[in-house]
Parts: C-alpha cells; structure tokens; sequence
C-alpha cells in the first residue's frame, strides 16, 4: 500500500477546486489525482504525519471507500490500481494550509526523480 501512496501523491491534478462554506469561514478544498506509477517507496505515515498537525478534516477517496485521511490504518484499506483516480478532500478552517502541505509532499516526492 505504501507504493499506492506514493503514486497517488506524486500525480495530483494542479487544479483544486475551493468553496467557501458562508458563515463560518470554513473552506472546502478537494483535487482529484490518476494514479499513474506504483513502484516508488512512501509510507502512510509520511502523509499522515503531514496532515496531523492540521484541524480540517481530511478524506481520501477510491472507488465509493472514503477513508479518514489522518490514520494509517484507515489508508492502508484503500488499494487503488495504476490508472485509477482517487480523491483528497479537505475541509476546515486551514484547508488552504493543509492542502499546500500535501502539495510539498507531491514536489518533493517528484523532485526525487
């Protein structure tokens, strides 16, 4: 599962799309990635890890499974293969935060190349 992982983080769609939840100032941030290679070494917990220090909620999808994107456990459930698209959706008051956060992991994962 740590190779799905890391294939998923290192081809995520530029575009992002963003709604404002109107009263609290919560945002919604989701972007949808193809996950292209499997054969790159990257743990769960290097996301999770990321993501923990974050109060939005965070949710991976694949395939009608949505899991909490805060637990190793929850993301070792999803097996997306090659070619599949699966989704990350953020939502909170630092959604833009946390989203920049999974943006730097795709860059340093794709800088390793």
């Amino acid at each position: 599962m740590s190779r799905t992982i890391e294939a998923i983080m290192r081809h995520m769609a530029p575009t992002t799309s963003r709604a404002t939840i109107p009263g609290n100032g919560t945002q919604k941030l989701e972007k949808e990635i193809t996950v292209r290679k499997q054969y790159h070494i990257w743990t769960e917990s290097r996301f999770v890890r990321s993501m923990l220090p974050f109060h939005s909620n965070i949710r991976v999808g694949y395939n009608g499974t949505e899991v909490d994107g805060k637990s190793v456990l929850d993301l070792m459930t999803l097996a997306p293969p090659e070619g599949t698209k699966v989704w990350i959706r953020i939502e909170g008051p630092d959604a833009a935060e946390a989203m920049h956060a999974v943006d730097q992991l795709v860059q340093s994962h794709s800088d390793d190349d």
